[in-house]
């Protein structure tokens, strides 16, 4: 179960830490959060409490995203790939990057069309903004949201292609291996179950989220959904059950 405390008390901590948000499903987070569950690495996350200054998250850190990622007095660490780094050089137990160089190379490809800038999260989240007016949430928020990300028109009027591009992709990966990358489990697995959820979000006894952030996640495209072969929807839930925790704790 996830414990959390203060961003305060984060900041004055040592060891590792996450920044990250309660409630909410953020794909990037809960990415993070497997990583560091699957390798066995005891991690303390804040998020905002009555204690804490007004977004304190944006306050020490620059902006407001999530995660967050410290470890003693190194450099905050945000993006996905840096991340993973960190945490595989902390423990070498259960390696989720491959040490050949062409697997590792295959491994860091599909985790960016997973994670990355116009991947899969990035793109579909410009499809939920919609035209930055009107999209998947409430219109204030999908105002916030495009605000935030820099809506852009050109990659918004790609987003969807990209999508069900990449979906495509994965699930013809899936067909030939047990797999996303190689003949065991590595980041890029984690990544497809988290990030799935945008889409096809675990039920909700599952992963309770309230009920805006559920219904914004349930896909009603059938362009997208038919892009996620059975096997691919099939290894979101296995990895979840083999190798994450259920119920997910927000």
């Amino acid at each position: 179960m996830t414990d959390y405390t203060s961003i305060e008390s984060i900041r004055l901590a040592s060891g590792l830490r996450m920044a990250c948000l309660r409630g909410i499903p953020s794909p990037w987070s809960e990415a993070a959060k497997g990583i560091f569950r699957v390798k066995r690495l005891s991690c303390l996350y804040g998020a905002q409490f009555d204690g804490d200054s007004d977004n304190a998250i944006a306050h020490y850190y620059g902006n407001s995203s999530v995660p967050v990622v410290l470890y003693n007095d190194e450099k905050p660490r945000t993006g996905w790939a840096e991340i993973l780094v960190l945490a595989e050089r902390l423990t070498d137990s259960m390696p989720l990057i491959p040490d050949d160089a062409d697997e590792r190379a295959d491994l860091f490809g599909i985790a960016h069309e997973i994670c990355g800038e116009m991947g899969l999260g990035w793109s579909y989240r410009l499809v939920m903004v919609g035209d930055g007016q009107g999209g998947a949430f409430p219109s204030g928020v999908t105002r916030y949201l495009a605000g935030k990300y820099g809506h852009n028109p050109v990659h918004a009027s790609a987003a969807l292609k990209r999508v069900i591009s990449i979906l495509r992709m994965l699930s013809q990966r899936l067909e030939a291996s047990e797999f996303l990358t190689g003949s065991q489990l590595t980041a890029a697995d984690i990544y497809w179950a988290t990030f799935a959820n945008l889409i096809i979000p675990l039920p909700e006894d599952l992963m309770p989220t309230v009920p805006m952030i559920r219904k914004a996640y349930e896909c009603k495209d059938e362009r997208v959904l038919e892009a996620i072969s059975p096997r691919l929807a099939a290894h979101q839930r296995r990895i979840y059950e083999e190798f994450l925790e259920l119920p997910v704790q927000l």
